[in-house]
């Protein structure tokens, strides 16, 4: 009698959505100490296919170095060895260039105010003299807002640097985490072909047509994400830190990488990208012909990548519409915070796959067609 009612499906669906409900509440109170493992995860899947071509090329090769020391541990160690050299070159010539433009603009900073307090204050002053009660209500509730408000803007950055700075243990904890990431990538990139095998072989065997299939549509999903998205939004980064550093924009790098990084939520560059850096380029020089040329390059980064570097690099589109990356954002935002804003957009796509079958199985089944028949395939 037991056996047989284990073998219900509605039985079987209900343990498979318990046990998913249970891992996932486990996995959101764990999510600050898996957090190391899951961006090195992340890392290594996103260099797997790099790996695995120098693997296919160094078993093709007749070195007997490569032979003796096998054509796996030496794909990782030369991804390694560039990943150490682009470290070093960004210290060498990205941090300087940072640390000198963020300390110029600390320096600034009481002229910046200046020259902001002296263009709003005449326009406030008109305001004021034409409509006084309503100005000085719009003006108490700036300030009621923001003084109502900025603790809880603030308490997210407070809380993590507290909690990782605020002892000698916590310093050595977040800097363990920073250590320990790409030492997880590594190992998890020379491990990476076996883990998805291994992950394969647990598929029961009467679903692997379907499952295989679904997973190789997620894969692609992904690739499109990871391995596309974040390619394109490297790409831009460098072009926008070069460009608006050129233009002498405050903190260039920073706000060009910044930038660059906003492609991966639709319209984000637009609505926060290139105001930002207007808006620094308008405090350090009120010039027109400043601000034309920042958004002359802003513009011509966003036609190169809609129109060449997107197409060629991500290829087929992840197929969500706008709105449903955005609301997937704001969702993994508040349950996750940043990590969840980043991996909102890929899960999100990963998910899509199975919706489809999902709305395919609910438009045959019986309830939506009530007591009429299903139509036909034909």
């Amino acid at each position: 009698m037991t056996h047989g009612f284990w073998r219900r499906p509605l039985v079987q669906a209900a343990a498979v959505a318990l046990f998913l409900l249970v891992a996932g509440v486990a996995l959101y109170h764990l999510r600050q100490a898996l957090m190391p493992f899951a961006v090195a995860l992340g890392l290594a899947y996103f260099l797997n296919p790099v790996a695995n071509g120098l693997e296919r090329v160094f078993t093709r090769s007749q070195n007997r170095l490569l032979a003796k020391v096998g054509p796996s541990t030496a794909a990782v160690s030369v991804i390694a060895l560039v990943a150490v050299l682009v470290f070093a070159a960004a210290m060498m010539f990205v941090a300087p260039a940072v640390y000198r433009q963020v300390s110029e603009t600390v320096a600034k900073t009481p002229e910046y105010y200046r020259v902001v307090r002296a263009r709003v204050e005449p326009v406030y002053q008109s305001l004021h003299d034409r409509y006084p009660a309503q100005t000085e209500e719009v003006r108490q509730r700036v300030i009621t807002t923001v003084k109502a408000n900025a603790p809880q803007m603030l308490s997210p950055v407070t809380h993590f640097l507290g909690r990782a700075f605020g002892s000698v243990l916590g310093f050595f904890l977040a800097v363990l985490n920073l250590l320990i990431i790409p030492v997880f990538a590594f190992y998890l990139l020379f491990d990476m072909n076996h883990i998805q095998d291994g992950i394969k072989e647990l598929v029961p065997h009467r679903f692997r047509p379907y499952v295989y299939s679904r997973f190789r549509e997620v894969d692609r999903l992904l690739s499109a994400f990871a391995r596309g998205q974040v390619t394109v939004c490297l790409i831009l980064g460098v072009f926008y830190a070069i460009g608006l550093s050129a233009c002498g924009v405050p903190m260039g790098v920073v706000v060009g990488f910044a930038i660059g990084f906003f492609n991966l939520i639709p319209f984000m560059s637009y609505v926060l990208g290139l105001p930002l850096a207007l808006v620094l380029s308008w405090v350090d020089d009120q010039s027109l012909t400043r601000l034309l040329v920042v958004a002359a390059v802003f513009t011509f980064g966003q036609f190169v990548e809609g129109n060449f570097i997107t197409p060629r690099i991500v290829g087929q589109s992840i197929g969500l519409h706008a709105v449903v990356i955005m609301l997937a954002v704001l969702v993994g935002g508040t349950l996750f915070g940043f990590v969840g804003m980043l991996l909102a957009m890929p899960v999100t796509a990963a998910l899509s796959v199975f919706w489809t079958d999902l709305r395919e199985a609910y438009l045959a089944s019986a309830f939506f067609h009530g007591n009429a028949p299903p139509p036909s395939a034909s």
